[in-house]
């Protein structure tokens, strides 16, 4: 059985001899082959001649095309009956593909996948964000002798550090080309929303290089990944049943903010008005101390908290529209 390892690249010259030495060390369950697949969206540094240098099976050029193009470029290139997705800065644990097939074989139409740690020992952005990912979900329960997060488990799925079936991506027809980002995240809901599973599973470990390590480029990520089409998309199909959660901490974060700036402008007439400033702060420290006992963590409370503000007021500013032309926070 063939594995299709599939790396989109954008200027990630750097990272990539490190990414491809990881695919050469993963322990391969008797019977798998793999193939990677470097997939570049227009890099302007030494991506494409490196990733031919550094062995890649094939290596493909689609110069200013989206990461969703990309991707689905990829898929019609790979040969795999397992498709997988990692990040052109993310490094895979030896034992990846082991741990992933476990559960692969087991079952004929399945998403799997983990949040990427940052590098060791990280920055206070890095340590806290990480924090998150690890406990937004806290549902773990074991399937064929393997800890896996069922319940909503797309929530932790991205494409930086993903494996799936062909046929999910068959029957979901590839990543939707009309996204500039969030591509995954649509892609795992509509997985979801069509009854097919998408499980994290912890043991499917992996480094992620470039996780934003300052406040300001935590930001800059966050405005580039926000996308309110697929708010919008949530929204239609499952009336925020299922993947909600950031839409509507999206649309509450808003509300604080209009009943903060109306509280302190009012406040001059009205001193009660005053009162219209606590719900934003109720909200990010209710959270972040939420997160934070799940850790067992209480140093986490304020980094979270300053972490969730940033979260909302990129998100706040995609949804009212003032991010139209966002290009990728790695530039």
């Amino acid at each position: 059985m063939l594995v299709s390892i599939i790396v989109v690249t954008f200027n990630e010259a750097k990272a990539l001899p490190v990414v491809k030495a990881a695919f050469d060390r993963l322990r391969r369950p008797e019977g798998l082959e793999v193939e990677t697949i470097a997939v570049d969206g227009g890099s302007r540094d030494d991506s494409v001649a490196l990733a031919r240098e550094l062995g890649f099976t094939r290596v493909l050029e689609c110069p200013g095309a989206s990461i969703p193009v990309c991707r689905n470029a990829g898929m019609r290139e790979a040969h795999g009956a397992w498709i997988a997705f990692v990040d052109g800065d993310c490094v895979l644990d030896p034992d990846w593909l082991e741990q992933a097939a476990r559960l692969l074989h087991a079952h004929p139409a399945l998403i799997l996948g983990w949040p990427a740690s940052p590098p060791s020992p990280g920055t206070w952005v890095q340590r806290a964000w990480h924090a998150h990912w690890m406990h937004k979900n806290p549902a773990v329960e074991m399937e064929n002798g393997v800890a896996v997060v069922k319940r909503d488990g797309f929530r932790l799925l991205t494409t930086r550090n993903m494996i799936f079936h062909r046929a999910v991506a068959e029957r979901l027809g590839g990543f939707d080309e009309s996204l500039t980002t969030g591509e995954d995240t649509d892609f795992v809901f509509r997985a979801t929303m069509a009854d097919l599973p998408a499980w994290g599973l912890p043991a499917m470990k992996s480094t992620h290089l470039g996780e934003p390590d300052t406040l300001r480029k935590f930001y800059k990520q966050q405005v580039w990944h926000a996308n309110r089409r697929a708010y919008k998309t949530i929204l239609e199909k499952s009336g925020m049943k299922h993947g909600g959660n950031a839409p509507i901490f999206t649309l509450v974060f808003t509300a604080g903010v209009v009943a903060a700036v109306g509280g302190l402008l009012l406040a001059f007439w009205f001193p009660p008005a005053a009162l219209g400033l606590a719900p934003l702060p109720v909200l990010l420290l209710g959270l972040a101390m939420r997160t934070s006992r799940r850790a067992r963590r209480p140093g986490l409370i304020v980094p979270l908290a300053i972490l969730y503000a940033a979260y909302g007021w990129a998100r706040m500013i995609d949804l009212i529209g003032l991010s139209p032309h966002k290009p990728s926070w790695k530039k």
